[in-house]
C-alpha cells in the first residue's frame, strides 16, 4: 500500500557533505547567511539568505558552479570544500581546524604580499632603467651625480639647520 505521507527529500552524499561544510565554515568565519548570500551575489550568483538556509539544511539542490562560488565566498579551498567533512563545533578537532584555516588565510595574505613586494621591485627596476637611458640620452653622468648627492634633514627635525632652539610654540 501507498504510504500517503510523503518522504523528505534527502540530497545526495555529495550535496549532503557541501551543506555540512557550508553551515561550519559559515559559522567559523562569523558570517550569516545573508553574509554568504551577499558574497555571491558580488560573484555573480542570485542567491538569498533563505537559498542559502535551504542549502543548508538540504532542502536545496546545488549546482557545481554554485559549490564553487561558495568555497570562494568563504574563503576556503574548492576541493576541501567538496571532498572533506569539516569539523562541527562539538567535534574535539574543531578547535584545531579553526587553527588550520587561521593558517590558510595567513597564507594566502603572505602569497598576495609577495605579489605585491615583487610588482614593486619590477617597477622599480624598470624606474631605475628609464632613468637611466633618459641620463644616457641626454649625457649626463649619473655616477658622479651619485657622489655630489645631498641630503638635507626632515623640516623642523632636531637635525634641521633652520630649526631654532626654540621649541615650539603654544599658540
Amino acid at each position: 500500500m501507498d504510504d500517503p505521507k510523503p518522504q523528505r527529500w534527502s540530497p545526495p552524499e555529495g550535496e549532503a557533505l557541501v551543506a555540512h561544510n557550508l553551515k561550519i565554515c559559515r559559522k567559523v568565519a562569523r558570517l550569516s547567511q545573508e553574509d554568504v548570500a551577499e558574497r555571491m551575489r558580488q560573484l555573480g550568483f542570485k542567491l538569498h539568505q533563505t537559498q542559502i538556509a535551504k542549502i543548508e539544511n538540504g532542502t536545496r539542490s546545488i549546482t557545481f558552479n554554485e559549490v564553487i562560488g561558495l568555497a570562494k565566498a568563504l574563503n576556503v579551498p574548492a576541493e576541501h570544500f567538496m571532498t572533506e567533512a569539516v569539523a562541527g563545533p562539538d567535534d574535539p578537532s574543531y578547535e584545531l581546524q579553526e587553527a588550520a584555516f587561521a593558517i590558510q588565510a595567513a597564507e594566502r595574505e603572505w602569497r598576495v604580499a609577495q605579489d605585491l613586494a615583487d610588482a614593486a621591485k619590477t617597477r622599480l627596476d624598470e624606474a631605475e632603467r628609464t632613468y637611466d637611458e633618459v641620463a644616457e640620452r641626454l649625457g649626463v653622468d649619473t655616477e658622479a651625480q651619485s657622489a655630489e648627492l645631498v641630503w638635507y634633514p626632515a623640516p623642523n627635525s632636531p637635525e634641521d639647520p633652520l630649526r631654532g632652539d626654540t621649541g615650539p610654540t603654544a599658540g
